[in-house]
């Protein structure tokens, strides 16, 4: 049985003979594996999250969009029914302009380099006491529709 000491003398010989012929770093292969280990763990996180973070930028637009043409549509919604009666120019559908009713540029805005303003039409419903108009407000695709009556 060897002893302590002729066991660690051993170990450090072997060890010299392994390592003798080699300067430390790390070899080519070596640095190749772990850049192509590496490369398809990004690839995967890449793929797993290119998803979302794609899908964020419609979202972003829609809300914008959906707050201003809320804004607007609640603008509209303020004004009395006899103004309100009057832009519905007697049950015809035709867009409000927004420039005349709170001032010039108003209701438009920027975005992305684009400019864009909400789109309001009031239309007559009729009503037995007195009227209802529907308020609608529209911007690229999203719509807002409210009512009011005169009472």
């Amino acid at each position: 049985m060897l002893s302590r000491t002729h066991a660690l003398l051993f170990l450090s010989r072997t060890r010299r003979k392994i390592f003798s012929g080699r300067r430390p770093g790390f070899s080519l292969f070596e640095v190749v594996v772990a850049l192509l280990i590496l490369s398809v763990a990004v690839y995967a996180m890449i793929e797993a999250y290119s998803p979302g973070i794609l899908s964020s930028g419609g979202e972003e637009e829609a809300a914008v969009f959906a707050g201003r043409c809320r804004g607007t549509l609640n603008r509209v919604a303020a004004l009395d029914f006899k103004t309100l009666s009057d832009l519905a120019g007697g049950g015809n559908a035709n867009p409000v302009n927004l420039d005349t009713l709170f001032g010039s540029g108003q209701e438009t805005f920027s975005y992305r380099g684009s400019t864009y303003t909400p789109t309001v039409v009031i239309t007559s419903r009729g009503g037995a006491w007195g009227g209802l108009l529907e308020i609608t407000a529209a911007l690229k695709g999203i719509q807002f529709k409210t009512f009011k009556a005169n009472h």
